[in-house]
């Protein structure tokens, strides 16, 4: 039967620390949690992201919902070592693998990293660890190679340029950060070459980029935030902040491709961002036709509403009922049967309907799961659900929360109640994606 057993998250890179606002990393976590069915981490995002540790300390005292997952065997750490079977022996290796000048243990992590350990830990009682493919190339090669094919050309790719608005936008990005997509990949491969190393690593294009922009020296670690907080004027920081992203993304994406992984974008924004398509369909292709599937209409609490809820409740309804409506997913993304089909919505809104049911506060969100056979790209659907005037009724953002495989599309629209612009290129600026390998 059809499956994507792990699905890389990625919110926890403190790379992405600089673009992630306000609720993003818990509302990613979230929905990551009820709605996929192993979350894969780098082993070395459990020692140095700050976003993690925000996380925890949100819990106030209590078990934060990372936790409370980990325990449970939904959290997996992703080894690069074979013979590696806790946590704490990860650590203990990659102190020194990493070298005397890469700070493995972030200083806010320190207080936590007991806790994150444990927590890990105990879940791989019930699960396996994941490793890294022995027979894979090396990372450094493929990210070299995506880099290039994605963003070494003279002109943004025709498949990116779905509307005027992101158009304008991407072309703008495009043509002020040339040098940055041309010279300083060059030149990061050309210093990760001389260190001994294969590919191209991404710590040395920040210090390539960091250079570019005007930081001095050649730090050990530099990181997105630094150089976006050099750039004193507003388009320089545009421009950088959304070229970092996109060299974020292809690392992440070439990373679950190595992996044999989906992958999970806490942000992606529709006018800015173009790897999603990159993945669909190659610039040769000609754009994809629309696919047949079903979508299903439920309701949610608020998601600010469960985000307070007591993590181990929610594990247990997962546990209850979400065990049973990610199988007749599977089943129906295996039989893509009529029979199927209604089992599948049938399972979901039983699902959302326990979790409503658990957390009633008057308050409903509107939730809809498009299940598409094809590799077309959900953003037409969204697109016209936003025109439609749903994401306008409250004037909130709508968000996007989605699982692809190569034929299979699984895509659950939302929307947020935070206040915001609500014009439509505006309210699609958080945007939670999970893509295939």
């Amino acid at each position: 039967m059809m499956g994507i057993e792990y699905s890389l998250f990625n919110g926890a890179d403190d790379c992405l620390a600089h673009s992630l606002r306000g609720s993003i990393f818990e509302e990613s976590l979230l929905l990551n949690v009820l709605f996929q069915e192993r979350l894969l981490v780098h082993e070395a995002y459990f020692f140095n992201s700050t976003l993690l540790v925000d996380h925890i300390k949100s819990a106030q005292g209590r078990p934060a919902l990372f936790e409370i997952a980990a325990k449970a065997g939904l959290i997996v750490p992703a080894f690069r070592d074979p013979n590696i079977e806790s946590l704490d022996q990860a650590f203990e290796q990659m102190k020194g693998e990493y070298g005397q000048g890469y700070v493995l243990l972030h200083p806010d992590v320190q207080p936590f990293k007991n806790r994150i350990v444990a927590a890990i830990d105990l879940g791989l009682e019930n699960t396996k660890p994941f490793y890294w493919p022995v027979d894979a190339p090396p990372l450094g090669e493929g990210y070299e190679t995506l880099l290039r094919q994605v963003l070494q050309s003279e002109g943004p790719p025709e498949y990116a340029l779905t509307s005027a608005s992101r158009e304008q936008l991407l072309t703008r990005v495009w043509e002020a950060s040339k040098p940055w997509r041309f010279d300083c990949i060059e030149d990061a491969a050309t210093r990760t070459r001389a260190r001994g190393a294969r590919g191209l690593q991404r710590v040395e294009l920040f210090r390539s980029i960091a250079r570019c922009v005007g930081i001095s020296g050649d730090q050990a670690k530099v990181m997105p935030v630094d150089i976006s907080a050099h750039c004193d004027d507003p388009e320089q920081r545009l421009v950088v902040d959304v070229y970092l992203k996109w060299i974020s993304q292809c690392y992440h994406l070439n990373q679950a491709r190595s992996f044999g992984t989906a992958i999970n974008f806490p942000i992606y924004n529709l006018d800015e961002d173009f790897i999603v398509d990159s993945l669909l369909r190659s610039p040769l292709d000609a754009a994809p036709t629309a696919s047949e599937g079903f979508r299903c209409e439920v309701a949610l609490p608020p998601l600010q509403v469960l985000l307070t809820a007591d993590g181990a409740d929610l594990i247990k309804i997962r546990a209850d009922l979400g065990s049973g409506y990610l199988y007749a997913l599977r089943k129906w993304q295996a039989n893509p049967n009529i029979d199927n089909e209604e089992e599948v919505k049938a399972s979901l809104r039983e699902y959302c309907d326990q979790i409503c049911r658990n957390y009633d506060k008057g308050i409903r969100q509107k939730f809809v799961a498009s299940m598409t056979q094809g590799g077309s790209a959900p953003w037409a659907e969204l697109g016209r659900t936003a025109v439609s005037g749903l994401g306008a009724v409250t004037g909130t953002p709508l968000g996007l929360f989605s699982q692809m495989s190569k034929t299979v599309s699984t895509t659950y629209q939302y929307f947020r109640r935070k206040r915001v612009d609500a014009r439509i290129s505006s309210s699609m600026r958080d945007l939670e994606v999970t893509l295939p390998n």
